[in-house]
């Protein structure tokens, strides 16, 4: 698999590569494009309500359900309502492990790094062993709130007590004999297609370009892309675009004019039309309604 493909963003630091993010939709538009990463992320959703794709399956998702995304696989989500909240905490396997090779390591930790073990998909309130790894999500993200000297230990330590539960209640899968070589080829083969939109989204994407790169004529190109992504082609480039702008006008105090530029957009009216058809106000409204927003503690968008 082409390491290039992945999601570039750093976790945490160095010596500390875990990181725990808030997530309050302000707006009812919230909304993360396909992307892939060699961590595991836990997703604890405790408010609302969101449209969930893992490897190009879709999920509609409640409040009080926590979502495990394995390591790879390829995910992208959307709220379906204001007001959606929930914890992201990403972290890669390896910094759980033990320089002594023990009984733990050979049995839970080598078999999870190796993709020989996964985590479920879904844990609600009913599943035995819910509370327990919740509150080890709770623990986790006070600790990351607060950050006392030592947390990095409550941290760690919380997330072995969590992985010690999911053994103890059995929750650990074998993977599935659907993964077949031609499932694992499908996935790369849209790694691929993501990789290249998401390396080109700031200049005119031509549909033939994206076909080519994955070496597929346009025709069956447009069908597999529906297919497989749930959207259109094009669609689907405008939304990757318009999460690019959300994030520049949260994080930056660029002209709009800018951002449109930035986000591949050369006319400056299309980008707020657009923007307003996908998001209900327009770009500067967003602007205003993100800084103004002042979140509940521990929460942030």
């Amino acid at each position: 698999m082409n390491p290039n493909l992945k999601e570039q963003t750093s976790r945490g630091s160095f010596l500390f590569p875990i990181e725990l993010y808030h997530t309050y939709d302000a707006t009812g538009h919230y909304y993360v494009s396909c992307h892939w990463h060699p961590d595991v992320e836990i997703l604890y959703l405790q408010r609302g309500h969101i449209r969930l794709f893992i490897n190009g399956e879709p999920y509609l998702v409640g409040p009080d359900t926590i979502i495990f995304v394995n390591r790879e696989e390829l995910h992208n989500l959307n709220s379906l309502m204001l007001g959606t909240f929930y914890d992201a905490l990403v972290f890669p396997l390896e910094s759980l492990s033990f320089d002594f090779y023990d009984y733990c390591q050979q049995n839970y930790l080598l078999p999870l790094i190796q993709k020989k073990l996964l985590f479920p998909l879904f844990l609600k309130p009913e599943d035995p062993g819910y509370e327990e790894v919740r509150d080890c999500l709770v623990t986790i993200a006070a600790a990351f709130d607060h950050q006392e000297p030592g947390y990095q230990l409550t941290v760690k330590a919380s997330l072995l007590q969590l992985l010690s539960a999911m053994v103890r209640h059995s929750h650990l899968l074998s993977p599935q004999k659907t993964d077949s070589p031609f499932r694992r080829k499908q996935l790369d083969t849209m790694k691929t297609i993501v990789s290249y939109l998401q390396a080109h989204m700031d200049r005119k994407i031509r549909l033939e370009d994206a076909a080519a790169s994955c070496y597929m004529s346009p025709n069956y190109f447009c069908k597999y892309f529906k297919r497989q992504f749930g959207k259109s082609f094009t669609q689907y480039v405008n939304d990757l675009r318009l999460e690019k702008a959300c994030h520049l006008l949260e994080t930056t105090s660029l002209p709009i004019m800018e951002i449109s530029l930035r986000c591949g957009f050369d006319n400056l009216s299309y980008f707020v039309r657009l923007f307003k058809g996908a998001r209900g106000i327009t770009p500067s409204d967003y602007r205003k309604t993100f800084l103004s927003f002042t979140p509940a503690a521990g929460e942030s968008r």
